[in-house]
């Protein structure tokens, strides 16, 4: 055997000593290249599958806020809250407003059946007459001491004595115009007060409806008697 051939056999036994040795590896890394490309995309469907909702909304229902929902209760809390209290108020005044309808109802049979009591009348006619004889002596006075100044110094004198006894006169006739309408007038009232809080709504009315009636009749009459004074006149 020559030299070349013995170099040229070294040399495959080299090459296949080097293939057996390196394709265990190349096999080994393929199978972990595998592995690595399977892993990777497992990650990528899990990833992308827990990116997605779990069911998707429908087109037709809305998602609202908390903090919107939050704000719709308050509103509609306030809104409520105020609707109940303007009730509140137009109660009251309603209320308010039938009271005092009941009061001048009330304080109309008062009068009624107070004027309708010829005593008081009477009564009413000497108490103006009291007030008026004392209003007219202070007047008296004033007009002394406007005339006369000297009127409330000098007492001795025709216009002092005057001045001092029309203002003692007054004084007097004043107070008794109130004593006579607290002994007199002020047991009378009390009577009609007494009298219309036992009365019913009915009564009073009936009350009035007597009333409208006789004021018709002397209405009619004072106008029956004008006429029959005009027709007087006219034949004379």
């Amino acid at each position: 055997m020559s030299l070349r051939d013995t170099l040229e056999g070294a040399q495959k036994e080299a090459k296949e000593n080097v293939s057996s040795l390196s394709s265990p590896k190349t096999k080994e890394a393929d199978e972990s290249d595998e592995k690595v490309a399977v892993s990777s995309k497992s990650i990528g469907r899990k990833s992308a599958a827990s990116g997605k909702p779990a069911r998707e909304a429908a087109s037709s229902v809305r998602t609202i806020s908390s903090s919107a929902a939050s704000k719709s209760k308050t509103a509609t809390s306030s809104g409520h809250a105020g609707g109940s209290s303007d009730t509140s108020k137009e109660a009251k005044k309603a209320d308010r407003r039938k009271q005092r309808e009941k009061e001048d109802f009330r304080n109309r049979g008062y009068d009624l059946v107070l004027r309708s009591n010829p005593e008081y009348k009477r009564s009413e006619k000497v108490w103006w007459i009291l007030l008026g004889i004392g209003f007219g002596m202070t007047i008296i006075s004033l007009v002394m001491v406007y005339v006369f100044p000297s009127a409330d110094t000098e007492l001795t004198t025709f216009s002092g004595v005057v001045s001092v006894g029309s203002l003692v006169l007054a004084y007097g006739f004043i107070i008794g115009g109130f004593i006579y309408d607290w002994i007199k007038r002020r047991p009378m009232r009390k009577a009609a007060e007494k009298k219309v809080q036992g009365m019913t709504d009915k009564k009073l009315l009936d009350l009035f409806e007597r009333e409208r009636l006789e004021e018709s009749k002397r209405s009619t009459a004072a106008a029956a008697a004008k006429r029959a004074k005009k027709a007087e006149k006219e034949r004379k």
